[in-house]
C-alpha cells in the first residue's frame, strides 16, 4: 500500500476526469486496486484500450466508461449527468489538463485548465459531491519572490536560485506559500485553476450555513511525474520531458545544468491523489514529491538507462531564449512544434524550484520514502525503446522511429482531458 494508515470503507462512486491521461489512468487503477471506490466513473471523450482492459478486468459494475467533453457548454451537458446519475457521486478527481510547453491551440490552456475547472466545480457543488480533489503542478506556484523573478534569468541559475529565495534549498516552498509569477502558459493557467478551486471552496463554506452546500475541495500539486506512457512516443509537443528525444539522441544541446527540480513516479503520484480524496481537508493544498535531481543528473540518468550518450554541448539560457523565440514564431506559422519551446526555456531560467512535502505526506498518511525515481525513469526509457523496436520491426517500414504518428498517437495530440 502507498499509505501507512488502516484501510477505510470504500466510497460508493468516484468520477475521474482525464481518465485516459497519464496521471488519470493511474488514479483509476489506484482506486480499483486499493478498493477505495466501489464504482469508478472514467470520464473520457474516446475510451482507450487501457480503459477497455480495466472494464474487462474489473467488470462493468466497478468501471464505468463515461463519455463527456469538458470544454465549453459541453461540460454542463455531457459531464454533469455523470456526477448525478444513479444516486450521484461521493467523490470527484479532476485530472484533466492541457499540458504542453508549446501548443498549436494556446487558447486551450485557459479553456481547459481554468474555465472548465470553474464549471466542473460548480457542477460538483450542485451535485453535492462530498469529496473533491483537483490535481495540479508545483510549477503553478511560480516564483513567490517577485523581485527575484524580475531580476533573474541570465546565466541559468534563474530567478529562484538565490540562497534565501522561495524555492531554494534553504527556503523551500510550503503548502501555504502564496503563489508568485509563473514561467509558462501552462503553469499560469493551472495557477488560475487552483485559485478558482480554493476560492469556490471558501465561498461555499461561507454559504453552507445558509441554503447553499459545501464544496469540500483540496488541491494536490505534483512534482514532475515520471513513468511509462504513450505520450512519450506521440511526438512533437507531447513529450514534455523530452525523454524520447534523449533516448533517440535527438537533443543537440542542453541548458540549466545546475537547476534542480523535484520528481515523483506516477504510481506514487496516483496513490497520493487517492489519499487526498479520502483524507484531504477542504481548502488545503498538498505538495507531493521529494526526489530531487539537477538537470545534469537528469540527463545522466537517462543516458545511463538508455545507453545513449548525454548531450555534451551546453547553451546559455539567454542564447537559448533568443533562438526559442524565433523558433516559436516559425512554429506558429508552420504548426510544427519547436525543438526548445520558449516556455521550457523560461521554466529553466526561473531556476531551482524546491518545496517541502513533509507536512503533506504526514497529513495524507503517505508511505515514504517513495519508490526510487530511477525505476520510473527506467520504465519510461524501456517504453520508448520497446516502441522503437516494434516500429522498426514492422514489415516494409524502415522510417525513423517516431516520425509518423499512429492513429493512437494522433488522439494524444488533443487536450489531456481523457
Amino acid at each position: 500500500m502507498a499509505t501507512n494508515e488502516r484501510q477505510e470503507e470504500p466510497l460508493r462512486a468516484v468520477l475521474v476526469t482525464g481518465a485516459s491521461g497519464f496521471v488519470g489512468l493511474h488514479v483509476v487503477r489506484a482506486l480499483l486496486e486499493g478498493n477505495a471506490a466501489q464504482e469508478v466513473r472514467c470520464l473520457t471523450r474516446r475510451p482507450t484500450p487501457e480503459l477497455h482492459q480495466l472494464v474487462r478486468q474489473y467488470g462493468t459494475q466497478r468501471v464505468k466508461l463515461c463519455i463527456g467533453d469538458m470544454l465549453g457548454p459541453a461540460c454542463r451537458t455531457t459531464v454533469g449527468p455523470h456526477l448525478t446519475a444513479n444516486g450521484g457521486c461521493d467523490g470527484l478527481i479532476n485530472c484533466a489538463a492541457h499540458y504542453r510547453w508549446w501548443s498549436a491551440r494556446p487558447d486551450l490552456y485557459d479553456k481547459l485548465n481554468d474555465a472548465a475547472v470553474s464549471e466542473l466545480m460548480a457542477l460538483a457543488l450542485e451535485a453535492r459531491v462530498s469529496r473533491v480533489v483537483h490535481v495540479s503542478t508545483v510549477l503553478a506556484m511560480g516564483c513567490p519572490d517577485a523581485a527575484a523573478a524580475a531580476g533573474g534569468g541570465g546565466g541559468g541559475g534563474g530567478a529562484g536560485a538565490g540562497a534565501g529565495a522561495w524555492g531554494s534549498a534553504a527556503r523551500p516552498l510550503q503548502p501555504d506559500t502564496p503563489p508568485g509569477p509563473a514561467a509558462s502558459a501552462y503553469a499560469r493557467s493551472k495557477a488560475a485553476g487552483d485559485a478558482t478551486v480554493l476560492r469556490m471552496a471558501a465561498e461555499a463554506e461561507v454559504e453552507a450555513g445558509k441554503a447553499g452546500g459545501r464544496l469540500p475541495a483540496c488541491v494536490v500539486s505534483l512534482a514532475c511525474v515520471v513513468g511509462a506512457d504513450r505520450r512519450l512516443v506521440a511526438g512533437g509537443e507531447e513529450d514534455v520531458m523530452r525523454i524520447a528525444d534523449l533516448v533517440r539522441g535527438k537533443v543537440p544541446a542542453t541548458l540549466g545544468h545546475d537547476t534542480v527540480f523535484t520528481y515523483i513516479g506516477v504510481r506514487d503520484a496516483a496513490a497520493a491523489i487517492v489519499a487526498a480524496l479520502t483524507k484531504g481537508q477542504p481548502g488545503r493544498r498538498y505538495l507531493v514529491g521529494n526526489q530531487r535531481l539537477s538537470t545534469a543528473q537528469y540527463y545522466d540518468t537517462i543516458a545511463a538507462l538508455s545507453g545513449t550518450p548525454a548531450p555534451t554541448r551546453r547553451v546559455p539560457v539567454w542564447a537559448a531564449a533568443l533562438w526559442a523565440a524565433a523558433a516559436a514564431g516559425w512554429a506558429a506559422m508552420s504548426g510544427v512544434p519547436p525543438q526548445a519551446p520558449p516556455d521550457l526555456i523560461l521554466t529553466v531560467a526561473y531556476g531551482t524550484l524546491l518545496f517541502d512535502s513533509s507536512s503533506s505526506e504526514a497529513e495524507l498518511g503517505l508511505q515514504v520514502p517513495y519508490r526510487p525515481i530511477v525505476e520510473s525513469f527506467r520504465e519510461a526509457v524501456q517504453y520508448v525503446q520497446e516502441y522503437d523496436r516494434r516500429q522498426l520491426g514492422k514489415a516494409g517500414k524502415q522510417q525513423q522511429p517516431g516520425t509518423t504518428p499512429t492513429p493512437e498517437q494522433e488522439q494524444e495530440r488533443e487536450p489531456d482531458q481523457g
